[in-house]
């Protein structure tokens, strides 16, 4: 029992250092500078070790993708906890979402996803696993945080609009983004989402959301 611990132990170990390793080597090379030899070097293992666990280095993305949402939205909720109380609800909310791009790691999602668009292993991994996984963990997290409108289909539509128009505004910054453009996005998004909400408020949605349904 002990032996069978040891070894658990051991392999929880080296898939550790192999995820935070591959997140290093993605933020600083991207994905086709990412090696395999590249990240075992980074991890202090071999490569034998890294194909003991995962067939392919487009393996290794599922745990890599699921650390980096987790981590993006633990920095997220952190943010929550530090805006202040008399801030409008549609100023919340970007900033929120605006946290969730501005997270370091986000842009290994960008570049998981560009890579995936020609990878066709890749895209089968990383796509339905990892993307869905952050729309969910999104949709739980604004739900818990405005719980008056977690039945309304129309947030969640708004929301994820939204989310997708930040993730692009992420994109851009990353290449040549100015800060009057990207203010002036903010600023739209923001009287958008104000329009909305007061819509939603107006019509007293109370029907649960199909397609991300909430426990109780």
């Amino acid at each position: 029992m002990q032996i069978k611990r040891t070894q658990q132990s051991r392999r929880e170990s080296t898939i550790g250092k192999l995820v935070e390793a591959a997140i290093e080597c993605l933020m600083e090379f991207g994905y086709h500078g990412a090696s395999v030899q590249l990240i075992c070097s980074r991890a202090g293992v071999s490569q034998g070790a890294l194909f003991r666990h995962f067939s392919t280095k487009n393996e290794l993305m599922l745990p890599v993708g699921r650390k980096v949402v987790d981590d993006i939205f633990a920095a997220c909720i952190e943010q929550a906890a530090k805006l202040p109380g008399h801030i409008s609800e549609e100023e919340r909310i970007v900033a929120l979402m605006k946290a969730l791009v501005l997270a370091p790691r986000h842009i290994v999602l960008m570049e998981l996803l560009m890579a995936a668009r020609t990878t066709t292993d890749l895209r089968e991994v990383f796509l339905v696993n990892c993307c869905d996984y952050f729309r969910d963990r999104f949709v739980a997290l604004m739900a818990s945080l405005f719980p008056r409108y977690a039945l309304s289909n129309g947030f969640f539509a708004t929301l994820l609009t939204m989310m997708t128009t930040f993730h692009g505004i992420a994109l851009h910054r990353m290449l040549d983004e100015q800060a009057t453009e990207e203010k002036m996005r903010e600023q739209w998004l923001q009287a958008a989402l104000h329009t909305e909400l007061e819509r939603i408020r107006t019509e007293s949605a109370s029907s649960r959301n199909p397609l991300y349904p909430m426990s109780s």
